[in-house]
């Protein structure tokens, strides 16, 4: 298991926490009638409440309520209820990081979800050791976190950057377009999605000619835009998402950035929450697409129903990814038959389980959940937008082998 030790203060403190707070429950053993152990599966969500990513936070806190209220329902999980620790955070490493040590010490906390961006799960995956805890990642994409900044306590749920790709990477060729430019977000995610584009666009005999970086939180994309029209590109990948992405989206348009290129790729830049606010314009947008809200399987079909029921709209990506976060807990815990972090930990490798994207395995290697990945165009549907799915891509086509760098 790989460690990173914290400082001594901090060690001490998460000690003297952890020793009071006894068994993984974080609080005294309750039991049933039969006597048996009742103790509730404590999971603490540290979504952001502000900034750039605020919507998406608030979605993936739902898909985790939908789990929660379907197996507390049913009984729970091994006959464990579940109890949901909300947390917030402003984006911020460190302040996620005081978030996760305060769910784990006060509340009682041995599972964590909802963290957003890399950078911040990154920060929290050095600490999980001494926190005792599992964390599970669905939305942070960078393929570093199951690399050289995997660690055995957490489990990456979400498709990677590079898993995405190589679902695009397919189809490229078939796309109007030879001379592209990149316009991406200044962090890990940015820069990591830009560098595999790049591999995949020039193995398809396509040729780079600008990449560009915005710092996360940009209002105004003047500048960049007018880097793209005099770059002499004809196709446009884009890595800008959440306020950013609306704002780089309409900024464009104001431009008439589209009409210059035959072909415009985001990389989780226009979703479904977002179809209202950047309108009819995007039409025709291409991106990749994590989940297929219309798959045909029962599980799926019983997830929207919950969810549209519940949230008066259809589900996209992040919730769904975040239900799909909680249901490789439970299965982990049922195959356990414990609440053990480190029970659940051990029987998490390599399981397989069928779930909402159909059949998945939990690879052991590095902690990356084997699943299919897709490649979605924007189009007009019910008078309104939806993405029309265009192609299907398995795991064993878009997963790279395990790094080398990951050292469970």
């Amino acid at each position: 298991m790989k460690k990173t030790v914290p400082t001594a203060a901090i060690a001490l403190a998460i000690s003297v926490a952890l020793a009071a707070c006894g068994s993984s429950g974080g609080s005294s053993t309750a039991a049933d009638s039969s006597g048996a152990d009742a103790s509730p599966i404590k999971i603490a969500l540290i979504p952001p409440s502000t900034g750039a990513l605020a919507q998406y936070g608030a979605d993936g806190v739902k898909g985790w309520e939908i789990a929660a209220e379907e197996v507390n329902a049913a009984g729970g999980v091994a006959g464990h209820p579940v109890e949901l620790i909300k947390k917030t955070t402003d984006g911020q490493s460190s302040t996620t990081l005081q978030a996760a040590r305060e769910a784990v010490t006060r509340d009682g906390a041995r599972f964590i979800g909802g963290v957003m961006s890399s950078t911040e799960a990154a920060a929290l995956n050095a600490q999980l050791a001494a926190l005792g805890a599992l964390a599970f990642n669905a939305t942070a994409k960078t393929i570093d976190l199951v690399g050289k900044q995997c660690v055995a306590n957490s489990f990456h749920i979400v498709q990677t950057d590079l898993m995405d790709i190589n679902a695009l990477a397919a189809t490229l060729t078939t796309m109007p377009g030879t001379r592209w430019a990149i316009q991406a977000v200044d962090y890990s995610t940015g820069h990591t999605a830009a560098e595999a584009f790049t591999k995949a666009a020039e193995a398809a005999g396509k040729e780079i000619v600008l990449q560009q970086f915005a710092p996360l939180n940009t209002t105004d994309f003047g500048s960049y835009i007018t880097k793209l029209q005099d770059s002499g590109a004809d196709a446009l990948f884009a890595v800008e998402y959440g306020a950013d992405g609306v704002a780089f989206v309409k900024q464009a348009a104001q431009f008439g950035l589209s009409t210059q290129f035959k072909t415009v790729l985001g990389f989780n830049m226009v979703s479904e929450p977002l179809f209202s606010v950047l309108g009819d314009g995007i039409t025709g947008y291409y991106n990749n697409v994590g989940y297929d809200v219309s798959a045909d399987n029962e599980l799926n079909k019983k997830f929207v129903a919950a969810y549209t029921a519940k949230y008066g709209e259809a589900p996209y990506y992040v919730p769904a990814d975040n239900y799909l976060a909680a249901m490789t807990l439970f299965a982990g815990i049922e195959k356990a038959g414990s609440i053990d972090p480190e029970d659940v930990r051990d029987a998490l490798n390599d399981l397989t389980f069928d779930s909402l994207v159909g059949e998945v395995t939990m690879r052991g290697a590095d902690h990356q959940l084997l699943r299919p990945s897709y490649l979605g165009q924007v189009v007009q549907a019910d008078g309104g937008l939806a993405f029309k799915i265009l192609d299907s891509a398995p795991a064993s086509e878009t997963t790279p082998t395990p790094s080398p760098d990951c050292k469970l």
